[in-house]
């Protein structure tokens, strides 16, 4: 059996649901590399309340992976983030 990873990313004042998705794409892009995955397909798409897969490459092996994500925008105080857990498989 495959060994399932999760991880998250928090986009601090970010509200994926108003941004443009070449934009969205680049900060995505960015924050899945940091966790240690660089997502092969552009458009990275992921939409608050639902699950989106998302191809990568995980950096230290270069194994093939595919992420299922789920994001969730809270607003709080005046402020706002998006916070995406994924299932690594």
């Amino acid at each position: 059996m495959e060994d399932v990873k999760q991880i998250m990313v928090v986009l601090d004042g970010i509200d994926i649901r108003s941004a443009d998705e070449e934009s969205l794409t680049d900060m995505l892009m960015e924050a899945f590399r940091e966790k240690g995955y660089m997502p092969t397909d552009r458009p990275v798409v992921v939409r608050a309340g639902k699950v989106s897969s998302i191809r990568a490459v995980e950096n230290s092996s270069q194994e093939e992976v595919e992420i299922y994500a789920v994001a969730q925008v809270i607003e709080k105080n005046g402020s706002i983030k998006t916070v995406i857990t994924g299932r690594v498989v």
